[in-house]
């Protein structure tokens, strides 16, 4: 396979593993950015490099970078020569992620349930009982599932 061919194919995956974060919901530019850092061929990369591989403005990677720094995702690192910041990942984050996700769902099922004491209507009780009962059983699935996750990762 050749130079060209292998760089096409890394670039429709970025771009494939990126609406895959956004499908989860990851704003598309933060998608694109993780999905460019979780790709790199090296340690990360630098801001230059982001904007460069991504098409997007200095400001978008800024903001971008910004937030993913605060969530502790990514991290900024320094290059010995370089003025830019350079930007990694963060080696186990995803069960931290699904953890912080999940946990502001379990706040779905109390509000439901509040929700059907204050309606009068038969439908909107009927949605909000689906919407308790879905959150509620998988908020319970959710805390089982990151039992045996860290366990298996000797936590």
């Amino acid at each position: 396979m050749s130079s060209d061919d292998r760089d096409v194919r890394a670039a429709a995956m970025l771009e494939r593993l990126a609406r895959s974060l956004e499908g989860v919901g990851f704003p598309r530019a933060m998608a694109r950015a993780y999905a460019a850092l979780m790709m790199a061929d090296g340690e990360g990369l630098s801001t230059s490099e982001l904007v460069e591989t991504l098409g997007l403005s200095r400001a978008s990677i800024s903001n971008t970078t910004q937030f993913l720094v605060s969530t502790s995702l990514i991290e900024t690192y320094h290059v010995r020569g370089s003025r830019e910041t350079h930007y990694r990942m963060l080696k186990g984050t995803w069960g931290d992620l699904l953890t912080r996700k999940f946990g502001l769902m379990k706040q779905i099922p109390s509000i439901a349930k509040e929700a059907m004491d204050v309606t009068d209507s038969p439908l909107a009780h009927e949605r909000l009982q689906e919407m308790y009962e879905v959150y509620s059983f998988f908020g319970q699935e959710f805390e089982k599932i990151m039992v045996s996750w860290n366990e298996r990762m000797g936590r």
